[in-house]
């Protein structure tokens, strides 16, 4: 229970957002040039991959203490949102 709301604590938003993209990406499959539709699937995979990853991290390494290695983790999600943009 405790994993769990520290999940929501730190990714409430991005599970919102996941699920009202994911929401959004299925109404507008059947119109393949509509651009919305590729913006909410990307912006879905991203929501839902930084989710998946911490659950992952959480259940392999536990909690981290960050400190100082936040500069570290903040350019790793920029990255990681750079490719899920470009190839998503």
């Amino acid at each position: 229970m405790s994993y769990l709301r520290r999940i929501l604590r730190y990714y409430g938003f991005e599970i919102v957002l996941a699920l009202v993209m994911l929401y959004i990406a299925v109404s507008f499959t059947s119109l393949q040039e509509e651009l919305i539709s590729a913006l909410a699937r990307k912006v879905f995979l991203w929501s839902a991959g930084l989710v998946a990853y911490y659950i992952a991290r959480l259940l392999k390494v536990g909690v981290i203490e960050w400190g100082d290695d936040k500069k570290v983790y903040a350019i790793v999600l920029l990255f990681y949102t750079g490719l899920v943009f470009a190839f998503a």
